[in-house]
């Protein structure tokens, strides 16, 4: 398993991944459809090293993109090839950005989880501190965890 910072020309491959790793999880086309503008990623997102995708023999298999300015963090996205979903790289993916974020002097992150995501989440020491409304009509889990700096960044 490779971690890497992504390049622009990849967006289109990690859209691809992102819905399929959502669509895995049963929701209808017409959600989908709903949700399509928060399920891409555009090559003009892809900057500064904050999006990091994991692949293997050159194939993508996750991702995930950081936002937000220090101290505060936020995981944009954290998506999974529904083909390596419980091989143990969701949790890879997030350790990475967590150190990641570390790096960039973040104190915590925070984001919108998927139901079916949260217990993941939990598990791997996050804390669901409220709820949030997103554009496309669903109230989501809000999740945060602890970043602990590197001492060279206290």
């Amino acid at each position: 398993m490779r971690l890497r910072s992504a390049e622009p020309d990849e967006a289109e491959a990690i859209t691809a991944l992102m819905r399929r790793s959502k669509a895995h999880w049963g929701y209808g086309q017409e959600f989908m459809d709903r949700a399509r503008e928060a399920l891409t990623v555009r090559a003009d997102m892809i900057r500064d090293d904050r999006v990091v995708v994991a692949e293997r023999d050159g194939v993508l298999l996750g991702f995930y993109q950081l936002g937000g300015e220090p101290p505060a963090g936020r995981l944009e996205d954290l998506f999974v090839d529904p083909t390596a979903i419980g091989t143990g790289l969701g949790r890879i993916l997030i350790e990475h950005a967590v150190a990641a974020a570390g790096q960039r002097g973040f104190h915590s992150l925070e984001w919108e989880s998927d139901p079916n995501a949260e217990p993941f989440y939990l598990h791997l020491g996050a804390e669901r501190v409220g709820e949030r409304e997103v554009s496309y009509g669903r109230v989501l889990p809000v999740m945060r965890i602890a970043v602990h700096l590197p001492e060279r960044a206290k």
